[in-house]
């Protein structure tokens, strides 16, 4: 018998009563195997290049296969494409992994060496796939849940083999009682689950050694022959228990009882002598609510009239600790159809079901602090949200992590967020609440309200001071601080998802207000939000399939026509339409700013060459900074023919205030190019009047006026001397005095 639970032959006579049985814990070898075992070490090399030779090495160090290493080395090749081709699958669907699991118990691998695969796959995985993970936990669950199932389904084959060849003993037993008796024993003795035989009253017969060895005391536990409690009386030793010839008695010590059994220990058993009290009738190896438990399903069994039952059932264990097993009860016949006899084979699946909890536990909680990660958070939101009350509920960003990971190594960024999740709990350790990290920086705090709760500033001022207190850090000390967003609400109605969502967006909010803000939940700043994140969402569709317009009005000089401007405009749905600038904005926080600039840069470029005029083309801050800003230009050029000089190109203040030097780099390649250059967004700052004087700009689109007479007088003061450069200012004509007009 393999540790997976499969048969160790194939055929033929089973092995002689007395002979030597391999090792449970290992699996047979091939003697027609011409490699070596494998001396190398268990565990990878983490240098090894070859993750395959890694896993091969790990397995071969646990267990004797009856396979070649190269055909191992070959199959796991092929188990690594399919596991790393999981985790990088759109949809992602881990229930292909279980066939791994499934292999490892055909070829006859045991728990160990499942052990070592789930270690292995675990620091192999996340860097083969780059997935997050979560995937990978997902997916080593479903390789573990493969294994037990196969291994499940294995053993159940085993147990039928076992009832049937117990039931052709029974019947052949008038005719061949000893060769029976013989093929029953060997049976019994030699499986590697516990069988135990039980009479119609539910008292135990006789129970294997498996059994024994499973649910026996450590100290004198019983070889083969081992008997329940002398349910044959003395005048029967040594005859067959079912015809046929003599039973050698086992050795005098194996029968003798252990001397003074106390019996007032929880789950002691007496193994040959008294039974404690509330056991008596029982079999030693099973307590008294164990046994109980058995005979209920016997009886089940006998009610339903089929005679096979199988359950999931938790036993006491030597030492009073909890087992659990797969059961598979089945009823024994006399030759009238009258049950004589039940049998329970019972499978230790302990190690199976601790290994399917841990798995659980790292999938619902981070790994680093040990608080419930997403996927474990929720649920729990959910369950509190299903009673009634009121609940607050606070999402963190803590400032500073990304600092500590590239400044002092990603070590110290690792115990300042085990700093961070200490002090979070303990700030509200007077509250029912649940804290956890839902990645990176993020956390949560989740305060299930009572008449004693604190009103939201208090809960506030509670989280920082408990981040205030500083944090020693590679020997230095590190400040802690964090932006929150607070939601209070009633639990009645509200869905989970949704409460959570608003307080991230209540969070951002603070954040737009500096470092270490705080802000509380409010509906209609929360609905203008949703409306504009909602566009943000929706504009990378609208890019990809042309739902944005360009406009081309006309840009005047004293009344003609001197050039054209070229202006996005985008309608969502039945919403107003989305101007020129607020485009940009949203392709630049969705990222698709250099595929938005692209395609404009074709149009105008297109529509210009046609018209014989320049276009003014206003780029977005992204775009403006953008490195590869002259490869699309250059090829709308081409592709246009149109001369450099009719492209005025006007890019961001913004992002000249953002990346000073990659925008100059911008504006001095496309002099080069000879296109015109302009700057829009214009406020007179410093270095916006520093990099005109410097480019030679060949003119400026002011902001719109500022409603504060100061600062509107102050801006157009200062429009004088931008024309002292030789740059034009161009308006909407909202500045008077503008050099040219772009209408709009």
């Amino acid at each position: 018998m393999t540790e997976s639970g499969g048969p160790d032959h194939t055929g033929g006579s089973p092995p002689p009563a007395g002979a030597a049985r391999p090792d449970p814990g290992t699996a047979d070898p091939d003697p027609t195997d011409p490699s070596p075992t494998d001396p190398s070490p268990a565990g990878p090399d983490p240098a090894d290049p070859n993750p395959a030779e890694a896993w091969t090495r790990a397995l071969t160090g646990t267990a004797c296969a009856p396979m070649a290493r190269a055909r191992i080395r070959e199959h796991l090749d092929g188990h690594l494409a399919r596991l790393t081709g999981l985790l990088a699958a759109t949809p992602f669907d881990p229930d292909d992994g279980a066939a791994v699991g499934r292999w490892l118990v055909s070829a006859r691998f045991g728990p160990h060496s499942l052990q070592r695969t789930i270690e292995v796959l675990g620091r192999l995985l996340p860097d083969l796939a780059d997935a997050p993970a979560d995937r990978v936990i997902t997916l080593l669950g479903a390789v573990a849940a493969g294994y037990a199932a196969a291994a499940r389904g294995q053993v159940f084959t085993e147990q039928e083999e076992v009832r049937s060849s117990l039931l052709r003993a029974l019947e052949r037993a008038q005719d061949d009682l000893h060769d029976s008796e013989e093929r029953f024993r060997q049976v019994f003795a030699s499986s590697g689950v516990g069988i135990a035989i039980f009479d119609t009253d539910g008292a135990v017969v006789e129970a294997n050694p498996a059994l024994v060895a499973m649910l026996g005391p450590e100290e004198g536990r019983y070889g083969e022959g081992w008997h329940g409690e002398g349910r044959h009386d003395e005048s029967h030793r040594g005859e067959p228990r079912h015809g046929g010839a003599p039973r050698e008695e086992p050795p005098a010590d194996a029968r003798r009882p252990p001397a003074e059994p106390t019996g007032d220990r929880p789950g002691e058993r007496h193994p040959g002598g008294a039974v404690p009290e509330g056991r008596r009738g029982s079999s030693a190896l099973f307590t008294a609510e164990d046994l109980a438990v058995l005979r209920a399903d016997q009886a089940r069994v006998l009610r339903s009239g089929d005679d096979t039952f199988r359950t999931e059932r938790r036993f006491t264990g030597p030492n009073g600790d909890p087992m659990w097993t797969n059961v598979a009860l089945s009823v024994v016949r006399d030759a009238d159809g009258r049950p004589k006899y039940h049998v329970a084979v019972v499978e230790d699946t302990t190690e199976q079901r601790v290994l399917r909890e841990y798995l659980r536990h790292q999938a619902l909680h981070d790994v680093l602090t040990g608080l419930p990660n997403r996927q474990g958070f929720l649920p729990v939101l959910e369950r509190v949200l299903s009673r009634p009350g009121s609940v607050t509920l606070c999402y963190l960003d803590v400032h500073g992590v990304g600092v500590v990971n590239d400044g002092l190594g990603y070590e110290a960024g690792d115990e300042l967020l085990k700093a961070v999740a200490g002090r979070l709990t303990a700030a509200v350790a007077g509250e029912v609440a649940t804290v956890a990290r839902l990645g990176g920086d993020e956390f949560v705090v989740l305060v299930e309200d009572s008449p004693g709760t604190p009103g939201v500033p208090a809960l506030a001022g509670a989280i920082e001071a408990g981040l205030a207190e500083p944090v020693r850090l590679a020997d230095r000390r590190f400040v802690l601080s964090a932006a929150m967003g607070f939601v209070r609400v009633p639990t009645r109605g509200v869905d989970a998802m949704a409460l959570l969502r608003r307080a991230h967006s209540t969070l951002r909010r603070a954040e737009r207000g500096g470092r270490g803000q705080w802000e509380v939940y409010d509906e209609v700043r929360d609905a203008r939000d949703r409306e504009r994140l909602r566009l943000v969402a929706a504009v990378a569709d609208a890019v990809a399939g042309g739902a944005i317009n360009i406009d081309y009005p006309p840009v005047e000089r004293d009344g003609a026509r001197v050039a054209v401007s070229a202006r996005l405009r985008w309608r969502d749905g039945g919403g107003e339409p989305v101007r020129h600038e607020e485009c940009l904005r949203f392709a630049d926080e969705m990222g698709v700013s250099g595929r938005l600039a692209g395609w404009l840069l074709d149009e105008a470029c297109s529509f210009a060459a046609v018209e014989g005029l320049p276009v003014l083309v206003a780029l977005s801050s992204d775009q403006s900074r953008d490195p590869e800003l002259t490869a699309p230009v250059a090829e709308a050029l081409r592709a246009s023919d149109l001369p450099p000089h009719r492209l005025w190109l006007a890019l961001s203040a913004h992002g000249l205030a953002v990346d000073p030097d990659a925008v100059e780099d911008n504006l001095t390649t496309l002099a080069d190019m000879g296109v015109r250059r302009l700057l829009h967004g214009f406020t007179c700052a410093l270095v916006e009047l520093s990099v005109l004087e410097r480019q030679l700009l060949h003119g400026v689109v002011p902001v719109d006026p500022p409603p504060e007479p100061l600062a509107r007088e102050a801006l157009a003061a200062a429009l004088p001397l931008v024309r002292s450069t030789g740059a034009l200012v161009v308006s909407d004509g909202r500045w008077p005095g503008a050099d040219l007009v772009a209408r709009s």
